[in-house]
């Protein structure tokens, strides 16, 4: 009995393992090409695997695309609304140093989210639970400005702030002749200004 509940965790682990290989290389695809030029023999290839062996795990690109989606987004908001919880004095200071260092460390998932943006598949069935997240990041948003008494601007408030921290990462993410460390802290920058401005906008509509 002890042997077969051993192999049978051994089975499980495995299949865990694969299918990570599985959402570790097709985010890396789809953080590379829109959705619609992404090709599950090329998630194959980059997964070392055969392509049905996505279908063990899988029943089509686009089950996998929402996964890992939804999957990723949950998670940053999940860690960006514990950060906001402990820390919820300086709400808005998190909320925008925390999306930046996450989306600069994190860049397939950051690809992934402005190529659904640009050219989000309107026939995609599960574009109604990838619209979800975005809504679901606008709440945590609108509730940091609730907090700051900006209730009757507050979703505006939230569209303005993902607006200008994604326009951040667009614009400065591999901006031509400045290292790394010079990219990030320009970018960081940038975003203590936006802080600014907003808590400057919101005092002075109070």
């Amino acid at each position: 009995m002890q042997k077969k509940d051993t192999l049978s965790r051994l089975k499980a682990e495995e299949r865990k393992m694969r299918q990570q290989i599985i959402i570790d290389a097709a985010r890396e695809v789809f953080g590379q090409k829109t959705y619609d030029r992404a090709s599950m023999s090329e998630i194959a290839k980059t997964a070392g695997i055969a392509k049905s062996s996505i279908y063990t795990y899988f029943n089509s690109q686009e089950e996998l695309y929402a996964r890992i989606a939804y999957m990723d987004a949950i998670e940053f908001i999940n860690d960006l609304q514990g950060r906001i919880d402990r820390t919820p004095e300086v709400a808005l200071e998190t909320s925008i140093s925390y999306f930046l260092e996450y989306y600069i460390a994190h860049t397939a998932q950051w690809r992934m989210i402005t190529h659904f943006a640009l050219h989000g598949n309107k026939e995609m069935e599960a574009v109604d639970q990838l619209n979800e997240i975005g809504r679901r990041l606008m709440d945590v948003f609108e509730a940091v400005f609730k907090a700051l008494g900006a209730a009757d601007n507050s979703r505006i408030l939230a569209h303005t702030l993902f607006s200008c921290l994604s326009g951040i990462l667009i614009a400065f993410r591999n901006y031509p002749g400045r290292s790394e460390q010079e990219r990030i802290a320009h970018m960081k920058r940038i975003g203590s200004m936006v802080e600014s401005m907003i808590l400057a906008l919101i005092e002075r509509n109070a």
